[in-house]
């Protein structure tokens, strides 16, 4: 995994290999100053796949934000093959005046497949101070939790985290059209968390980016 700077305020993760592999454990560290901005994302989507013998992959990911410093955390698609477990991790904390955009979308398999397990955790603080804590679990073979009471039969699952300063007003509140759903949730503090569940990556991603682009707009209306 490398990281490429593709502009004053971007980077993008780039793999240099394939997976990863069950077994594999990736970690990224993410310190942003005072006031600095950064955008992150990835040059393609993250595909898990099984190792020999098998165990989980492992992702871990842990951002320190200073004051008005602002992360837009917004990479490509983690896909979960058959037979593979990735188990991820992302711990950010903020200081009083600082912000971050989080997106995150899981898809369970390739074209054709049911899906591997996922384990997903994300972690959010404020001054020190617990502002959210979400736990995601998948695993497309397991009828349970690829049932009614679980994903639906829905492939792919997004999720998209606004925290900290100049964060508040109505959240989106919920919504279904053929082949998606997602609800918005007012956290306690500032910050929105948005989640969805749908058939195709496109339809999800497109939800995502819509949310995103509002956010945007307004901070730059508060800025």
């Amino acid at each position: 995994m490398l990281l490429r700077p593709t502009g004053p305020r971007r980077v993008h993760l780039v793999q240099v290999g394939g997976g990863p592999l069950g077994g594999d454990d990736l970690a990224l560290d993410v310190d942003l100053g005072a006031g600095s901005h950064l955008q992150l994302r990835s040059a393609a989507a993250m595909v898990v796949q099984a190792g020999r013998p098998p165990a989980a992959a492992r992702w871990t990911v842990a951002a320190a934000l200073a004051s008005g410093a602002v992360l837009d955390w917004q990479p490509e698609p983690t896909v979960v093959c058959d037979g593979a477990e990735l188990r991820s991790r992302m711990a950010v904390a903020l200081q009083r005046g600082a912000c971050a955009v989080l997106r995150e979308m899981v898809v369970l398999g390739r074209a054709g497949q049911r899906g591997g397990r996922y384990h997903g955790e994300l972690t959010v603080e404020l001054d020190g101070a617990p502002l959210l804590a979400h736990t995601l679990l998948l695993d497309g073979a397991d009828p349970a939790l690829a049932g009614p009471a679980g994903t639906g039969g829905a492939r792919v699952v997004g999720m998209l985290a606004v925290v900290g300063e100049g964060i508040d007003g109505t959240p989106e509140g919920a919504g279904e059209e053929p082949g998606l759903r997602w609800a918005c949730s007012a956290l306690d503090g500032p910050g929105q968390l948005l989640l969805a569940l749908g058939d195709s990556p496109s339809a999800v991603s497109a939800l995502l980016d819509r949310s995103a682009q509002n956010w945007s707009e307004f901070r730059s209306a508060l800025s």
